[in-house]
């Protein structure tokens, strides 16, 4: 239960909005139901006779966009369709669930959503739940605190109902040491690899191959669209520079302003919270009390705090709330903080909107103020940055209303001394340097700069850095030539060429095995050796993993005979395998460490498909149209 204020916070978005924040394990949510009496609700999909409406589709289509952008994915990178098909389906399978769970009574109470939500890290500031944080994380996400508990609470009902069918795997003794020796089964692995690289010398990739690779390829081939962005820009640092300051200054600065530099006093408190069932509070008073009687009595807070407290998130801490702040806390909360004087003393029974506490005084440090000679570029910096401050504020608007006065960047740096300066040709898909801010980016691939060739509005970076950009050079995406990318071509098409030969060549090879000729024949008919590997373990890192994998799907051959096959390689070529000397460890000899980690993963994974099926089941079930 959070005991936080909803106090202002003066912090940037940029530190608060997580983009892309997946907290709901189904990832998709709707904003709720809206009714509309003038028209019908256009919909995507329903599901026994559920609307998922247009809306809901497009809210969560948008929000995995976000996502992968988010991962660094540029907009070029996605997929449309494919995105709108995976939501779709995603939202089908949650609305199914949903009405499963409804079929079976599954919820989940209201403490457990407090409980949850509260101990969530990206609602806390300084480790405590905030109030604020919560709605400005909410909102950029764009879910409303009402619709995003319903939704938390409908996707912890569905893990009920995914934890009770795990719940009920088992896997018997016998299946678990099969599965064991299994998984520790040895293999003696010979293999010849087919090169990608030596077949290139057998492939001749001709004039005509290259034209038609081109004329059906040509969107690989488009140069990228690249600009030149000059600017110029103003930081508190700058102008910080320019300030000169005496001994005399500084001390009379330091004397007058000794409390931007003293460490303040610093208090550590524990808590104990009994939040009243159901708006009865005289018997959580009555438990707060007893609890209170028991400490006079010499009974340890830290451990009635950790068995009795309903504070989730520091009843494990012994009640520990760590160092307080200023108007972190509700003001009954801390008003009585303030009231303890003494280390260990613990408050009478303070009333609060989330119930009542009982508080304790763990640590108190005094305020300090160190010297100055200590602290002398602290001050000095502090100093500047007052006598600059109202300066930078005067020099950032004389560049804003320059911007849109001068037709270029000249008459800026002439009147504020600042001096022009330029990125170099950067791509358009790029968000380094200047291109990582996306109000630069925004501006500068803008009708406005891009082709009126203009000066950005004033753009502040932080509340320490402004600066003014515009276009210097464009160079649009253009299709180039073919003879520009002609070598280009033949290497893809060489590694294509190369790769099939290789895959034709080890289809051949595997015949000749199965036929009955022996290894050393095949391998002198393509000039090659088999390299040989033996004892090989199923996650062995040393041998290439393609080869490994495959080794290991491979049938188990009898006594006196191989098991053959091939597989491509992730280098483009392919490589023959043949497996010898299958030995499996007795099921008995496996030890009880490993068998119970194995049973673990075992559970998990039957858990899995258990849930998996369960879904599709109810999904055949369902009559679902419009998808």
């Amino acid at each position: 239960m959070s005991i936080m204020s909803m106090q202002e916070r003066n912090q940037g978005l940029g530190t608060k909005i997580i983009i892309g924040l997946i907290i709901i394990a189904f990832g998709f949510f709707g904003l709720g139901s809206i009714t509309t009496f003038l028209a019908p609700v256009a919909k995507v999909a329903t599901i026994n006779g559920i609307d998922i409406t247009q809306q809901e589709m497009e809210i969560a289509v948008e929000r995995n966009r976000r996502m992968q952008l988010a991962s660094n994915a540029s907009p070029e990178e996605i997929d449309e369709d494919l995105l709108r098909q995976n939501v779709l389906s995603s939202l089908v399978d949650r609305e199914v669930l949903s009405q499963s769970i409804d079929n079976l009574d599954l919820t989940v109470g209201d403490k457990d959503l407090d409980k949850d939500i509260t101990a969530t890290e990206v609602f806390q500031v300084n480790g405590l739940f905030n109030t604020d944080q919560f709605r400005v994380v909410l909102a950029s996400a764009g879910y409303s605190p009402a619709t995003y508990r319903e939704e938390l609470r409908r996707d912890k009902a569905i893990q009920q109902l995914s934890d009770g069918l795990r719940s009920t795997v088992f896997v018997t003794d016998a299946e678990l040491r099969q599965a064991a020796s299994l998984m520790q089964q040895t293999r003696d692995i010979a293999y010849l690899e087919f090169s990608q690289a030596m077949k290139r010398e057998e492939v001749i990739v001709s004039d005509a191959e290259v034209a038609a690779y081109y004329d059906v390829n040509q969107n690989r081939f488009f140069s990228p669209e690249l600009m030149d962005i000059e600017y110029v820009e103003l930081t508190r640092t700058m102008l910080m520079d320019k300030v000169s300051i005496s001994d005399e200054e500084l001390q009379t600065f330091y004397t007058n302003r000794a409390d931007l530099f003293s460490q303040p006093e610093k208090r550590r408190l524990s808590h104990i919270l009994i939040a009243p069932e159901d708006n009865d509070k005289a018997a959580a008073l009555a438990v707060i009390e007893g609890i209170k009687a028991r400490l006079d009595s010499g009974e340890n807070f830290a451990e009635l705090a950790a068995t009795l407290s309903q504070d989730p998130g520091s009843a494990a801490q012994g009640g520990d709330l760590g160092y307080m702040s200023p108007d972190v806390f509700v003001k009954p909360f801390e008003a009585a903080a303030q009231g303890l004087s003494e280390l260990g003393e613990v408050s009478a029974v303070v009333e609060t909107q989330f119930g009542f506490h009982l508080l304790k005084l763990t640590e108190l440090m005094s305020q300090v103020t160190p010297e100055l000679e200590t602290i002398k570029e602290e001050v000095s910096l502090a100093f500047k940055e007052e006598v600059i401050a109202e300066e930078y504020v005067t020099q950032i608007s004389i560049m804003d209303e320059l911007a849109f006065e001068d037709p270029d960047l000249q008459g800026i740096a002439e009147q504020l001394q600042l001096e022009i300066k330029s990125t170099g040709m950067l791509d358009r898909a790029s968000s380094a340097g200047l291109l990582a801010n996306s109000a630069v980016k925004e501006a500068v691939f803008s009708p406005d700069l891009l082709i009126d060739g203009n000066n950005s509005a004033l753009i502040e970076e932080s509340d320490s850095r402004a600066l003014i950009v515009r276009v210097k050079t464009h160079q649009p995406s253009e299709l180039r030539t073919l003879e520009t990318v002609q070598a280009e071509i033949v290497v893809q098409l060489e590694a294509e060429k190369a790769s099939s030969l290789a895959e034709q060549q080890a289809e051949q090879a595997v015949s000749m095995l199965e036929q009955g000729d022996i290894t050393r024949y095949v391998a002198d008919q393509f000039g090659l050796e088999w390299k040989v590997e033996a004892a090989v373990q199923r996650y062995q890192s040393d041998v290439p993993a393609a080869i490994r994998d495959k080794a290991f799907s491979l049938p188990k051959p009898d006594s006196a005979s191989k098991s053959v096959g091939y597989t491509l390689l992730d280098t483009g070529g392919a490589a023959v395998i043949s497996v010898t000397n299958v030995k499996a460890k007795e099921p008995g000899t496996v030890g009880e460490a490993d068998l119970q980690g194995l049973r673990q993963v075992m559970a998990m994974q039957l858990g899995g498909f258990d849930m998996q099926n369960y879904q599709s089941s109810r999904k055949l079930e369902a009559d679902i149209t419009g998808y």
